[in-house]
């Protein structure tokens, strides 16, 4: 699908927002390797989000022995490393980490330009490594409000990069939570995919599970998740609010709805 889009269009960078290099369903070297091949074809228009993963998404490849959050991101960091040098090396190599070893490592198809990797995070801990280990970080909003990010994330993320003696701030991507309905009416129609708005929700089991947890989701939950917008100016202005705080980018989901898809492109895009 990114390949299609990427010839479809000349100018727009694509990438999966996130996927998952820790092992079992992926293993960060075939990660690299579709990467690698995507920038060959159409150079410096690839960005990796990569993150811990959810457990309904990622544990049937575990034979149910879903790893704890910090395996995971220890994982993570280490896939990173691997992905950066099969990038790089020109010669094969040798590669002995916690998680994944072996003595013939190569990448036949380079990328072309450099590939920048994100993180996702949304806590402090998430953040911190995302400093040390990535060239920016993706967060949710507003599950993470202004302020949190302001006085936790960002200060976390920042100090991972001090750490890791990494040149600048880092940039940082908002992928946005937005709703033109009435919270009230939202839910009623949306519940069943909202239980990934609950605490946690990256450790439900499967996704009957998740559904069903969608009963407990309340409009509280709903605005705390989501900017509740009357129109398309009041969306530019939140974006503005995190434009002000340091964010380089801004990602709106739409799904596949060409015709919200469009609206941004007519609303949004203009006004940056």
């Amino acid at each position: 699908m990114m390949a299609v889009a990427l010839a479809k269009t000349s100018k727009m960078k694509m990438g999966p927002f996130v996927t998952v290099p820790i092992g079992a369903r992926y293993h960060p070297a075939i990660v690299a390797q579709a990467a690698a091949t995507l920038d060959n074809m159409y150079p410096g228009r690839i960005v990796l989000g990569v993150g811990t993963g959810e457990a309904f998404q990622e544990r049937p490849f575990w034979n149910g022995n879903w790893p704890k959050w910090e395996e995971r991101m220890e994982r993570l960091t280490e896939g990173i490393k691997l992905m950066r040098m099969l990038w790089e090396k020109r010669e094969p190599f040798n590669f002995e980490g916690k998680y994944f070893r072996s003595d013939f490592y190569y990448l036949y198809t380079k990328p072309r330009k450099r590939i920048p990797v994100y993180i996702s995070a949304v806590g402090k801990r998430a953040a911190y490594a995302a400093g040390l280990s990535s060239d920016g970080m993706i967060t949710i909003c507003p599950r993470n409000p202004i302020q949190r990010l302001k006085e936790a994330i960002l200060p976390a993320y920042s100090r991972g990069r001090s750490d890791a003696q990494s040149s600048g701030s880092g940039r940082l991507i908002i992928e946005l939570y937005v709703i033109f309905k009435n919270p009230e009416e939202y839910l009623r129609g949306a519940w069943r995919s909202l239980g990934i708005l609950l605490k946690d929700s990256w450790s439900f089991n499967d996704p009957v599970v998740a559904e069903n947890e969608g009963k407990k989701v309340t409009v509280d939950d709903v605005r705390r998740n989501f900017h509740v917008c009357k129109n398309w100016r009041e969306l530019v202005k939140v974006i503005e609010s995190y434009q002000e705080i340091g964010a380089n980018e801004v990602s709106l989901y739409t799904s596949c709805e060409k015709r919200l898809i469009r609206a941004v492109s007519e609303n949004i895009l203009t006004a940056f």
